[in-house]
This record gives structure tokens, C-alpha cells and sequence, in this order.
């Protein structure tokens, strides 16, 4: 008898002892778990009400991201999505996963949003599910706001400055102007008023000091779209790139500026090159919008982009604007870019890469 009790004991506490084991060997799978974000512990790191605390894949922090998660995702229910590359299971929610996470309710895991909306840049490290889908994301595009410095010399890199050529009254006369590409095959903008096709120009990059660089001397190609009624003033151009070249370019905003928000143009003002200035945009008018960076002869037809460097807009002086003129001194203002991507689109101008 005491030995069928104590047999009965030992077969107890076995089946127990592996009972315990298969728990523990499976642990709790990753995949699913939904709880309450409750703190931001970094740029791409939150900690869950369960106690899990969750590295989000596919980002690079940054102060912007990590303000994001402090202000949309901050006591939001979230989901913890698992990548096949990490481990499907924890074997306490005292731990750190790998992982993605969407907030529930939203289509976009939050690396896709942020990636899509240009607040992070990717990083590719530990992904493997997604990575082709996030490399989507951000091609063509810029990844997250920049500083002042580094959106000079982005910008200085994408613009350039037009020269053009006519004879007037028996003497040739040179005028220039400012243009950008928007795309990596040579498609680019500018005023009407700088270039519309009809007489010669050439244009020079910039280099890296923002001096013109005259060993890289461009011709155009082919005038594909030009427009100049009351205040819509652009062109739309190809410049004869070498074989095989591909120029980097500003990729065009998905949403327009705000009223008040700051902005940044480079232009090429009465005989300078490259010159960088920041100022607010006013507002929005029909078909363009006024700003408060000073303008002078030169600088129309430059780019106008926002922190994230996207172009919002085609920079434009006052005095060509025969119809706010006298209302409006001093004011310069820049062509909605958004009337010209229709124009784009309607043509089927193939922009960006």
C-alpha cells in the first residue's frame, strides 16, 4: 500500500514536472498580444500595460519619432505583430521583443505610417516579412525632417541655376533663373518667365561649396509642359543628362503646407549661387500661395519645400505677378506645386523615380 502511494506520488509529480516543461517550451506567443502602451522609452521602444516592453522593427529613432509615440500612440490599444526573422514566443511578459506594432483600429502598422508620412527612416536590420513593402515606403523619398543645414545642402544638390540667351535690339543678352529636378532622369521646373522654351539655355550645377560647378554644364532637352496666365507661372523641361546618368531630384509633398509653417527655398539672387533662406508660408490662393522669404532677380523658379524637404511649391517673384502687383509689394510668392502635378498627371508625365 505504501508503495502504490508512493509510486502514485512520484507519477504525480512527473506528469506535473512535464506539464510545467511543455508550458515553459511553448511560452506565450508574441504574435497578437494586444495591451496599452504606457510608456515611451525611446524612438522606437514602448513598454506595454502587460509588462512587455516592444523594440519596433523597421524605423530608425529619432526625436521626431519618439515625439510621435509620445503624442498617437501614448495610452493607445496596440498589437504586437511578430517578423518571421525573431521569436514567436516569450517565456514572460517581463522581457523585450522585436517586434511591429500597430495601434488597433489603424490600417498601417507604425513603421509604415511613419515611413509613409517621411517622419523615420528605415532601418532594415532586423527585418525580413516586410522589407520589400518598406522599401516602398521611402523610395524616391526623404525619410524624415531635417535641420536647416542639412536641408542646404540637400537642396543645393537637386537645384540649379539657368542662364538663357536673346538678342535684343542687335545685342545678345543673358538672364537667369532657378530650376529643380523632380524626378532622376532629368525631368525638372521652372518659371515660365526664366525658361519657356524658346530660347537658348543651358544650366550648371552646383558643387558642394555651393559655387557653380563649370565642368558640369547641362543643355535641355525638350520642353514638355509650359503655362504663364496671371499668377501660374511654370515649365516643365527635361535637361540632356549624360548616358547612363542619373541626377538626384526633390520628390514632390503629398499634402500641401500649412498657413504659418516654416519653409525653405535656394535660389540664385542677382548674381549669387545656391542661396539658402527659410521663412513662414501666409496662405494659400488660387493656384499659389504667398511666403515671406525675400525674393530678387534670379531666384524664380527655385524650389520651395517643407521640413522634410518635399517641394510644396515654385518660387516666384512678385513683380512678374502683373495681378496682385500693387497690393502686394514686397510679398513674393510661390505656384502651388499641386497644379502642377495635375497638369502632370492629365498628361501622363511620368515624376519622381
Amino acid at each position: 500500500m505504501f508503495q502504490r502511494k508512493n509510486l502514485g506520488i512520484v507519477v504525480i509529480v512527473f506528469v506535473a514536472i512535464l506539464f510545467t516543461t511543455a508550458c515553459k517550451d511553448k511560452g506565450i506567443e508574441v504574435d497578437g498580444i494586444t495591451s496599452k502602451v504606457v510608456a515611451v522609452l525611446s524612438g522606437n521602444e514602448v513598454e506595454l500595460q502587460n509588462g512587455l516592453k516592444v523594440k519596433i522593427i523597421g524605423i530608425e529613432p529619432s526625436e521626431h519619432t519618439q515625439k510621435y509615440l509620445e503624442e498617437y500612440v501614448k495610452g493607445k490599444e496596440a498589437i504586437v505583430i511578430a517578423d518571421s526573422k525573431q521569436p514567436k514566443t516569450v517565456s514572460s511578459y517581463r522581457t523585450i521583443v522585436k517586434a511591429y506594432l500597430k495601434v488597433k483600429g489603424e490600417a498601417y502598422c507604425i513603421s509604415g505610417k511613419l515611413l509613409l508620412d517621411r517622419t523615420a527612416e528605415i532601418d532594415d536590420t532586423y527585418l525580413r516579412d516586410s522589407l520589400e513593402a518598406f522599401i516602398s515606403y521611402t523610395k524616391g523619398a526623404v525619410h524624415r525632417v531635417m535641420s536647416s543645414d542639412e536641408l542646404a545642402t540637400y537642396m543645393k544638390a537637386r537645384a540649379f541655376q539657368i542662364f538663357t540667351y536673346r538678342e535684343v535690339d542687335g545685342q545678345a543678352m543673358m538672364s537667369t533663373g532657378t530650376g529643380f529636378f523632380i524626378n532622376d532622369n532629368g525631368l525638372a521646373l521652372t518659371n515660365n518667365h526664366v525658361y519657356d522654351g524658346s530660347t537658348p539655355c543651358c544650366i550648371y550645377f552646383f558643387g558642394e561649396n555651393g559655387e557653380l560647378d563649370t565642368t558640369s554644364t547641362r543643355n535641355i532637352n525638350s520642353v514638355v509642359l509650359t503655362e504663364r496666365d496671371g499668377n501660374i507661372d511654370y515649365t516643365v523641361f527635361y535637361v540632356q543628362l549624360e548616358p547612363n546618368e542619373k541626377v538626384p531630384y526633390i520628390p514632390i509633398a503629398t499634402d500641401r503646407a500649412r498657413d504659418g509653417e516654416e519653409i525653405f527655398k535656394i535660389g540664385c539672387p542677382v548674381g549669387t549661387h545656391a542661396n539658402f533662406q527659410s521663412g513662414l508660408l501666409s496662405n494659400y490662393n488660387q493656384g499659389y500661395f504667398t511666403h515671406s522669404i525675400g525674393s530678387n532677380h534670379g531666384d524664380s523658379g527655385g524650389p520651395i519645400v517643407n521640413n522634410r524637404g518635399e517641394v510644396i511649391g515654385i518660387n516666384q517673384s512678385i513683380e512678374f505677378n502683373n495681378t496682385i502687383q500693387e497690393q502686394a509689394k514686397g510679398i513674393a510668392y510661390g505656384v502651388d506645386i499641386f497644379v502642377v502635378v495635375d497638369e502632370l498627371k492629365n498628361n501622363g508625365i511620368v515624376y519622381g523615380r
